[in-house]
């Protein structure tokens, strides 16, 4: 009677960082790609000038990654003095550029002398330090897929960063830090939803139990016994209502947020909408059943008959909405990878994931 098949085994844990404290100017991890230009020019090998950039797309994504690349080299142009110490323009090209942004669909090969790699790595590039020379065939890659994109976005200005000569622990935290709730716009917002209906899924599971105990005791004819457990199932799928009710009405909170394209908001409130519609309708067959038991208990058939071709319209209403499960809320709220939409919930998050491969 739950949500999803295993919204029991659905936790939220620690977000793990596990980080590359103390490495030297690297590519995506501990090792070098840039090579000195000498002592005579401490400057960063980008400061004040512009950039050759190529965009290419060797993604199956819908999305315009040329748009996408411009959007993040624009916040970079206008922002890296602020960041950096110096000023950078851009110039996209298709021939002899001195940066390239590729968007992938998965971080293999490209990716694979990251520290930590796996499959779950968004984005590679060298960190680019001031003294040094800049490396041929510069690149960052960015998994794209069916990454929402502004998530996609994110992860294009974090990998330019890098090449910018910026760590993990460098400001804007919201674009370079490896931590989820400094990167993940209103990271706390979608951890409250998230955590909100999983206390909606335990309390849909245990009005579960309650409702098949009560259909034991109904065929053993023991109508009493029936009635409370059916009427303890019915209190606990409305908690699990109000719960989703409460989680529903929150994500108002992201509306106008500049980043709120990282939430896919339709399909979250989508969900939410028939999770608390199934909820309610499990609410009304529990609470049916009830009534049904306590009129058998008094010896009225006439009642008992009512009151369950009612619980039978609620069951139906339940099982015509269908489950909803917990990956795709998770998906929805920008929590976990969407780009392979067979692997369950995950804990980690995806963000969590790219920090980790790519720390500086």
């Amino acid at each position: 009677m739950g949500v999803g098949s295993n919204s029991r085994e659905m936790r939220r844990r620690d977000l793990i960082v596990a980080g590359c404290a103390g490495c030297a100017t690297a590519f995506a991890g501990c090792s070098s790609d840039a090579v000195p230009v000498g002592a005579n020019d401490p400057r960063h090998p980008f400061a004040d000038a512009t950039v050759r950039v190529r965009i290419v797309n060797d993604s199956d994504t819908d999305h315009d990654v040329e748009a996408n690349a411009r959007e993040s080299l624009d916040y970079w142009a206008e922002h890296a003095s602020e960041f950096t110490g110096f000023d950078v323009d851009f110039e996209v090209v298709r021939e002899d550029p001195q940066l390239t942004i590729a968007y992938v669909d998965s971080p293999d090969p490209h990716c694979r002398d990251v520290e930590g790699f796996s499959e779950r790595v968004l984005g590679c590039a060298p960190v680019l330090r001031p003294g040094r020379r800049v490396p041929e065939d510069l690149t960052a890659y960015v998994v794209a897929g069916a990454r929402p994109y502004g998530k996609v976005r994110t992860t294009t200005k974090h990998e330019i960063g890098h090449v910018l000569g910026l760590y993990h622990d460098d400001e804007p935290r919201h674009v370079m830090s490896n931590r989820p709730e400094d990167r993940i716009p209103q990271f706390q917002l979608r951890i409250d939803i998230w955590e909100t209906v999983l206390a909606a899924t335990e309390r849909s599971a245990a009005a579960g139990g309650f409702y098949d105990l009560g259909v034991d005791n109904w065929r053993q004819g023991r109508y009493e016994a029936a009635e409370a457990s059916f009427g303890a199932a019915a209190e606990d799928f409305a908690a699990a209502r109000e719960l989703v009710g409460g989680a529903r009405g929150r994500t108002d909170e992201f509306e106008g947020h500049p980043e709120v394209e990282t939430v896919d908001l339709d399909d979250l409130r989508g969900h939410l909408d028939r999770l608390r519609s199934r909820m309610a309708a499990a609410e009304g067959f529990a609470g049916r059943m009830a009534a049904a038991s306590a009129a058998a208990a008094d010896g009225d058939r006439e009642a008992e008959r009512d009151r369950l071709g009612e619980a039978n319209e609620h069951i139906r209403e339940y099982n015509a909405i269908g489950p909803v499960e917990l990956r795709e809320v998770a998906i929805a709220l920008g929590l976990v990878r969407g780009f392979d939409r067979d692997e369950p919930v995950v804990e980690v998050d995806e963000d969590e994931e790219l920090a980790d491969a790519d720390a500086g």
